[in-house]
């Protein structure tokens, strides 16, 4: 499993159903390879690979700045302590209670009903870097067969975008 979804990556690379079925195939590749280079990275920086596995949610009530407890649509999957994002916001968690979670710490802005919820150390940000380097390995495999509609700068920009993302998170290794 990768860090990203074909859908990712096709909404990176503006493809209609259409061609996302047709390319499938070399997406799914890309983003194994892609998945290889962010393990790599963070083994290189001596931490562990990010958590693959996302487990996602939304929130079933909003969520106030410093929130010590969030209330769930649905816990089921979610680790009983763990760390995760709100709508790109970084927090852990100590506790869960069927579909709350408590012990709730780094909740910076509020949140609103339904926002996503995801488990997981940076998840949201590990699955757009994944498309990023899926989608520049994408394109430059196409480039490499295929000489019409090659687009090397729209590779290069979305190769170094997730490789220097990459390598911050990698650097960073936590939430906190």
């Amino acid at each position: 499993m990768g860090y990203c979804s074909t859908t990712d990556v096709s909404i990176r690379l503006g493809l209609d159903s259409a061609q996302k079925a047709r390319a499938a195939t070399r997406i799914t590749s890309a983003i194994q390879r892609a998945s290889i280079n962010i393990d790599q990275e963070f083994r290189d920086y001596g931490r562990d690979a990010p958590q693959a596995s996302i487990v996602s949610t939304t929130l079933d009530g909003s969520v106030a700045v410093g929130a010590t407890s969030i209330t769930l649509t649905s816990g089921t999957g979610f680790s009983t302590a763990g760390t995760g994002s709100v709508g790109g916001d970084s927090f852990k968690w100590t506790g869960k209670t069927t579909d709350v979670l408590s012990g709730v710490t780094g909740i910076s802005f509020s949140h609103a009903t339904g926002e996503t919820v995801e488990e997981g150390e940076f998840a949201a940000i590990i699955r757009e870097v994944c498309a990023d380097l899926a989608s520049s390995i994408y394109l430059e495999d196409e480039a490499a067969f295929h000489q019409a509609g090659a687009d090397p700068v729209r590779s290069n920009i979305l190769r170094m975008r997730g490789t220097g993302e990459l390598r911050r998170l990698a650097h960073l290794g936590t939430v906190d």
